[in-house]
């Protein structure tokens, strides 16, 4: 039930906040030459050069330097002659470098220099320039308490940046509009999104065009589930980005990179919304224009992991990895790509070299988590009871009797060499009859094997029931992912539990051969198909047959709708000189709608409810055809952990022409995963 949180951290995350803009602070100091700095610093140097001890002139050189944006090398002048400069001058040039060295460090690193080394330079400098020499200006002072915050949150220290955020604000400093994206987006990573709201509206009041920053504000919505206000603004930016800019008298237009992340981003806006298709479709007219981008690889990967296509994803982002290496973005992609493959010793090493290119990244411990839970223990309780009743009649005709039930339980260990799990399952399955209550109790062991495209898994139970005191029911089955789309199996039981419990109130049991198919192009589609054969004890032998199909027509943030459709046949070789329930042959087809909407979430922890309409012909030989409804109705609790699902189904069966009213309860928990 349900499809994947659309902001979920899956392989591409919002782009990183702008680099700090210190210039609107900077005009609050200018420099004494603000004129021709190139003229400036010539004259100045032709100055020095006849006479070295000119102090007006060194002055003038290193005021012109900084006015050229040659901010260190005017700092590294300036440690010559301190002497010559005014408290305030002097911290104002050195503030600058430091700044400069900031904003320079978010410029991608030669290959082999270690990354972020830059900024962790550039932030001990600043601590190193507070500590041995404390700005003696308050305007300083807390300039390099803000330009600490640019280079705390380009290297992910994301709760310093809030806290050094609110220190200021608490200590009633009006914080520049130039930091606010960086802080914006460390209350983004640390998921206060309502936050990072207030602050980057309070940015785009300074700086309204800025496109950075209307991107994270458009994030901010998003995450706190405001669609209808993030899928317009990211529209909104991507509609005021004209591609191909021109400036005036210009032969031609020049590459506007704020057009391609608008792009990007509202693709990925799409994908979060649930509309995969239209995120694909955008993205794949950018990669014919640009297939070696990291980015748009990247985000092509994400959305083909969204859309149930896992070795596609895998592949886009080994692509991107081929031209960006330490891209964190495609290694946490790729790590749940692998391990939705059930590659999971290749997922492993996958997330050890995310970790070491990227430890401070906030989402590599939430790949660490998802990538643990998935080879943790893993734990299925599920229980159902149900109520038959034919008006007028005095019993149900019901091969479930009037009133049926069922429990079951199914704990796996961790995984074992990254392939194996081992366990116990139990399961009891009981229906009330006229001469009394039916039980098909079993107790036992199971092993289960997953790599890959192959997986495989056995059981065996001592079964304790009327018919079969003591007898040994077991299972074996084996599925193949043959690509994304299709998949295939096969499973072999004796002594069935999915066998009549009405044949067991004679004593007969069976046991089974099925065979399955099932089809998923995208996330969009679903066709499934079964058929087995049940080899009653009795002689009889019943073949079945049955469809199901899945076909999305409507999909909103919340809510999508999907037409739903199934057929089913059987026949039996007694037919009705069985002891049992047992058409000579039937057959029925269903159509109808699911309704799934989320009436809660945030991140990871969600309630959904889903609304099940169906309603087709039932036939059964020498019965005539009747038509058959049906409604469900039920609710999931959903958080990173697990699940807890519930829900109440109804409907009006037909057996031997007999109508009867049926009405079921269900319940199940998943803790660890889904077994």
């Amino acid at each position: 039930m349900g499809a994947p949180h659309p902001t979920q951290d899956v392989a591409i995350a919002r782009p990183a906040a702008p680099p700090a803009d210190p210039a609107t602070a900077l005009q609050d100091h200018p420099s004494p030459q603000t004129e021709h700095p190139a003229a400036a610093l010539a004259d100045a140097q032709a100055r020095l050069d006849a006479a070295p001890g000119d102090d007006d002139a060194f002055r003038a050189l290193i005021f012109a330097l900084a006015d050229l944006g040659a901010s260190a090398l005017a700092a590294e002048h300036l440690a010559q002659r301190p002497h010559l400069f005014a408290d305030h001058e002097r911290e104002r040039l050195e503030g600058d470098a430091i700044a400069r060295r900031i904003g320079w460090a978010r410029i991608p690193a030669a290959p082999d220099t270690p990354r972020l080394a830059a900024s962790r330079a550039a932030l001990d400098a600043l601590e190193t320039l507070q500590a041995n020499a404390p700005r003696q200006t308050r305007w300083e002072r807390t300039r390099l308490q803000i330009d600490a915050l640019d280079a705390l949150n380009h290297l992910q220290r994301h709760q310093e940046v809030v806290d050094g955020y609110t220190h200021l604000v608490e200590a009633g400093i009006d914080v520049p509009a130039y930091i606010l994206p960086a802080v914006g987006d460390s209350l983004l990573a640390l998921r206060r999104p309502e936050d990072a709201v207030a602050v980057l509206e309070t940015a785009l009041r300074h700086r309204p065009d800025d496109v950075n920053t209307r991107i994270l504000l458009a994030y901010a919505w998003l995450e706190s589930e405001r669609f209808d206000l993030a899928l317009p603004a990211f529209q909104a930016i991507a509609d005021s980005q004209p591609a191909w800019p021109r400036r005036t008298d210009a032969e031609t237009g020049y590459e506007n990179w704020d057009r391609f992340d608008a792009d990007l981003n509202l693709a990925l806006a799409h994908s979060y919304a649930n509309d995969h298709a239209q995120a694909e479709r955008l993205l794949a007219s950018h990669l014919g224009i640009g297939p070696g981008n990291t980015a748009l690889q990247t985000a092509f990967g994400a959305v083909q992991s969204r859309r149930s296509r896992p070795a596609a994803a895998l592949e886009r982002y080994r692509m991107a990895l081929t031209r960006d290496p330490e891209s964190r973005d495609a290694l946490a992609g790729q790590v749940d790509a692998l391990t939705a493959l059930d590659r999971i010793g290749a997922a492993r090493d996958a997330l050890t070299h995310l970790q070491r290119l990227h430890p401070e990244d906030p989402r590599t411990p939430r790949v660490a988590r998802s990538l643990e839970r998935h080879r943790g223990p893993q734990l299925a309780l599920t229980y159902a009871r149900g109520r038959n009743s034919a008006p007028g009649q005095n019993t149900a005709a019901s091969p479930l009797g009037s009133r049926d039930g069922g429990r079951r339980l199914e704990a796996r260990s961790s995984l074992i060499a990254d392939r194996w799990r081992v366990g116990v399952v139990a399961g009891d399955d009981w229906a009330d009859f006229e001469d009394g209550r039916i039980r098909h109790r079993g107790t036992g062991v199971g092993g289960w094997y997953r790599h890959d495209r192959l997986s495989a898994a056995a059981t065996v139970s001592r079964i304790d029931d009327r018919s079969r005191h003591g007898s040994t029911a077991w299972t074996a089955e084996a599925d193949w992912r043959f690509s994304d789309a299709w998949r295939g199996g096969v499973r072999v039981a004796r002594q069935d539990p999915e066998a009549s419990l009405q044949a067991r109130r004679a004593g007969v049991t069976a046991d089974s051969l099925g065979v399955s198919a099932r089809w998923t192009p995208h996330d969009l589609v679903t066709v499934g198909a079964s058929a087995a054969r049940l080899r009653y004890d009795d002689g009889n032998r019943r073949d079945q047959f049955a469809l199901d199909a899945r076909r999305r027509l409507l999909t909103r943030p919340h809510l999508w709708v999907d037409a739903l459709g199934s057929t089913y046949a059987s026949r039996g070789s007694l037919g009705e000189q069985a002891t049992y329930f047992n058409p000579e042959r039937d057959v029925s087809a269903q159509a109808g709608l699911g309704i799934e909407h989320i009436v809660w979430r945030r991140y990871e922890t969600a309630l959904r409810q889903r609304l099940e309409l169906t309603a087709g012909p039932y036939r059964q030989r020498g019965f005539g055809t009747a038509l058959v409804p049906a409604i469900g109705y039920r609710h999931r609790w959903q958080r990173e952990s697990g699940s807890l699902e519930y829900g109440v189904a109804w409907s009006r069966p037909v057996y031997d022409g007999v109508r009867e009213h049926r009405v079921v309860v269900d319940a199940a928990l998943h803790w660890g995963g889904a077994p």
